[in-house]
């Protein structure tokens, strides 16, 4: 094992070629951004250190040198900052070296919670020193350069000493950041050293085979919004401008009150020129709140319809596991909270950032000292704001996943709702429905719970130090009026005091956005794990043949429901269908008949076995195309809430003329004439304006307007009455002239045409032939029909219930 520039390399005995089927595959190096973090925050407190001792020992003749230390005084002595500044030194020195020691231990014990707990505890540790040291700086800093700035006799004074306070202050500013954000290279922690395993699309999974989430940050929410670039700069020049005239509003407040101690005409002219501003300032906030809404239109549009076409293009297991009310709830909810994060509320930071900074350019200029006073809060709150935007962001990921369980309980009641209404069950609904908002409500609370809290403790801290504020400011105006040179006049302070408050309201809006930002990145854990998933069956690309005859061949194939891995659907199916064949495919429930039907559609890829179009590959020919040439009916067909005319051009482009013709061949065209609006009569949804055997010959008509090569039909007449089966099979029969077709039979009747009978029965194929020859046999089949055939009277006996009875 060798280590270099924070990068671990190790010859792994167990990592394998990345095309082995079925064998995990691993990764050999290893990042440690600990190291990284730890040689850039050592880097910094030396030159700190050095900068600071040299300003100090430089700094001045050498009677202040000496009497600087001799006579230590808070507000005019500065060699504690360079000493502060080289006890910093020593003490990140060596916790970062321990730091670092830990984290290379980790690469051999990945799992051991006690270094997991060593290292939080060191990086707890430095935090909480950076916090003080820039506390205390800040506040140093501001009470001397006061001095300094309004203080006539420290006029002989060497600039350096000027030069040290802003340095420790910007220094130590750094160095409180710098272990705020390396929380996220902490958290990296845990999984170094850890063989990373890839499953067979190359996608990243823990030891369990879970996927790893990428990590979701602010920045890639504001990546999303990048087509709407030109507005956004639109709105954010209208957005300077507003909080251009926003800044220099107090600063003319001030000039007002000292202007109505002396003149009446100067405060007239002040007064007129605030109006002026706030006018102009009104007009720029209209443009900019324009502008930012418009672009969050935009967003959400788009985001809604990319994300939709990335569900509908995922492959069918993908919906197996993923309920339809809570994709619904991504749609509709989660794209909501990503729009106000990656448009008005990013203008609302950029201007609260403006308003911040530039409050606090006029409030250094106005006074130092008070500054300093009122930064010393600065930390304490960024610490608070950090650890509520980490709670939020869990707990906001949770309430949208409960919000989606109640979205799929809801969908699901609605769409069954006849069946829940026969059923009387409208209470039993609700109760299930309100269990789901209950586990909402539940982490909402949590979640109330902890804005209010944290809008309490900024609250405190920001009046404490508006009132620390009042009390110093006041006291430097009462030292100016007796005759003590501050600088403070009573206009100074209270332009101060209304810059403070922006301060305070920039700060509360910030830390509110801060977790309105932490809300976004849980919703948009859910939006990126989409948008960035690939089906494991692609939906495009791929060969296309000049023609499709119709063969099929399945040669051993076996077959596991993601969903099911655990249950074997398919054992070593073999079997070839020739063009212009009819096969039958007859046996019980949960035999393997459907399946056999998706894995043909591509609708999933066995786990083992190939399955031949033409003879080539499935996996090879382009699904778009093939799917062209292949229609399915199934037993329960799926309409849309639109016409008749366009459920049965689905997927194609047809004039009525035609559309009229496969309707005659369905049997469907003259109950549609029946209809007063005949074709453009809207069926509702799900078809729930047509009887099932309306809904089944629609779906026929839908499959013959493809013209397909390929005809696969799924007990297409199981569910329906006497004479709507006689239509919809007379429809059938019509259906399966000139076409390969693979039927799942119900009646014997379509068995004894059937070209060969197939007969599957727990998940294996028991027998196969015509329907003659499994007659001769003597086998299941010839049970199966003599069973039938002794039933009576009982004509309506199907191939499926005799099967049943038989296996009973």
């Amino acid at each position: 094992m060798s280590k270099s520039n924070g990068v671990v390399n190790e010859d792994c005995e167990e990592a394998m070629p990345i095309n082995e089927e079925s064998k995990p595959r691993f990764k050999k190096s290893y990042e440690l951004p600990t190291l990284r973090y730890s040689n850039l925050v050592i880097l910094l407190v030396t030159i700190d250190t050095i900068i600071s001792i040299a300003l100090w020992v430089t700094g001045g003749n050498t009677d202040y040198f000496t009497d600087n230390i001799k006579d230590f005084h808070l507000t005019e002595s500065v060699f504690d900052l360079a000493l502060l500044s080289a006890g910093k030194m020593i003490f990140f020195v060596g916790f970062l070296s321990l730091l670092e020691t830990y984290s290379y231990r980790q690469i051999e014990k990945p799992y051991d919670n006690s270094l997991n707990q060593k290292t939080k505890i060191i990086h707890i540790l430095l935090v909480v020193v950076s916090f003080f040291t820039f506390g205390y700086t800040v506040t140093k800093g501001g009470l001397v350069l006061n001095k300094f700035l309004n203080d006539s006799s420290y006029s002989k004074i060497h600039s350096k000493y000027n030069g040290l306070v802003i340095s420790a202050v910007c220094f130590s500013f750094i160095e409180f950041i710098a272990p705020l954000l390396s929380f996220g290279a902490m958290r990296r922690l845990k999984v170094i050293g850890i063989l990373h395993r890839y499953n067979d699309n190359g996608v990243e999974v823990d030891k369990e085979g879970k996927v790893i989430q990428k990590k979701v940050n602010i920045k890639r929410l504001i990546v999303l919004a990048k087509p709407e670039w030109v507005i956004i700069l639109w709105g954010t020049l209208a957005l300077v401008a507003s909080s251009g005239s926003q800044m220099a509003a107090p600063l003319f407040f001030g000039m007002v009150v000292d202007a109505a101690q002396k003149d009446l005409s100067e405060l007239t002219r002040l007064v007129i020129i605030l109006l002026i501003i706030y006018m102009i300032g009104a007009i720029f906030a209209f443009l900019r709140s324009w502008m930012f809404t418009l672009a969050g239109q935009r967003f959400v549009a788009r985001l809604r319809k990319k994300l939709f076409a990335q569900i509908i293009e995922q492959d069918v297991a993908f919906f197996d596991t993923n309920r339809t009310g809570e994709l619904c709830n991504r749609l509709a909810s989660d794209t909501q909270v990503l729009q106000n994060a990656a448009t008005v509320n990013i203008s609302m930071l950029v201007r609260y950032i403006l308003q911040l900074i530039g409050s606090l350019v006029f409030m250094f200029v106005l006074n130092a000292a008070l500054t300093g006073v009122l930064l010393s809060v600065v930390p304490l709150v960024s610490i608070v704001a950090v650890q509520y935007g980490k709670f939020v962001q869990k707990m906001q990921k949770k309430f949208q996943d409960k919000l989606g369980d109640a979205g799929t309980v809801a969908e699901e009641s609605l769409s069954g709702v006849r069946t829940v209404r026969s059923f009387s069950a409208e209470p039993k609904t609700v109760h299930n429905y309100g269990k789901e908002i209950n586990e909402s409500y539940r982490i909402g609370k949590q979640l109330a719970l902890a804005s209010g809290g944290f809008q309490g403790i900024i609250g405190v801290l920001a009046q404490g130090a508006i009132a620390l504020v009042l009390w110093y400011g006041g006291k430097l105006v009462y030292d100016e009026a007796h005759g003590k040179h501050t600088g403070l006049t009573p206009g100074v302070l209270t332009s101060f005091l209304l810059y403070t408050l922006q301060v305070a309201m920039a700060f509360a809006f910030m830390s509110s956005l801060y977790g309105d930002f932490m809300k976004a990145v849980g919703a948009s854990v859910r939006i990126f794990g989409l948008l960035e998933r690939k089906p494991e069956v692609p939906n495009e690309n791929g060969l296309i043949p000049a023609e499709l005859t119709g063969r099929v061949e399945f040669k051993n194939v076996t077959f596991t429901y993601p969903s099911r891995p655990e249950t074997e659907v398919l054992k070593n199916i073999t079997f070839t269908v020739e063009p212009g064949e009819m096969v039958a495919l007859v046996g019980p429930s949960g035999g393997g008949k459907s399946t056999i039907v998706n894995l043909i559609e591509r609708f999933y890829d066995p786990n083992g076995g190939t399955i031949y179009l033409d003879d080539y590959d499935l996996k090879e020919l382009d699904p778009q195309w093939f799917r062209k040439k292949i229609s399915m009916v199934s037993q329960e067909p799926t309409l849309f809430a639109c016409s008749i005319k366009e459920n049965i051009a689905f997927g194609i482009n047809a004039e009525l003329s035609e559309i009229e013709d496969v309707c005659k061949q369905a049997n469907a065209h003259d109950f549609i004439q029946t209809f007063e609006e005949r074709y453009d009569t809207l069926v509702g949804e799900r078809g729930v304006r047509l009887s099932g055997g309306q809904k089944q010959r629609i779906a026929i008509a839908r499959a013959l307007i493809m013209n397909p090569k390929l005809l696969l039909l799924d007990e297409a007449t199981s569910a329906l009455d006497a004479e709507s089966e006689h239509l919809v099979q007379e429809a059938i029969d019509r259906a399966m002239k000139s076409r390969t077709v693979i039927v799942i039979a119900h009646r014997l009747s379509t068995v004894r045409n059937a070209s060969k009978v197939i007969v599957i029965d727990k998940g294996t194929i028991a027998e196969s032939g015509t329907h003659d020859e499994l007659i001769a046999k003597d086998g299941v089949y010839k049970k199966l029909v003599l069973r039938q055939l002794t039933a009576g009277g009982r004509s309506d006996l199907s191939i499926q219930s005799s099967m049943n009875d038989n296996g009973s």
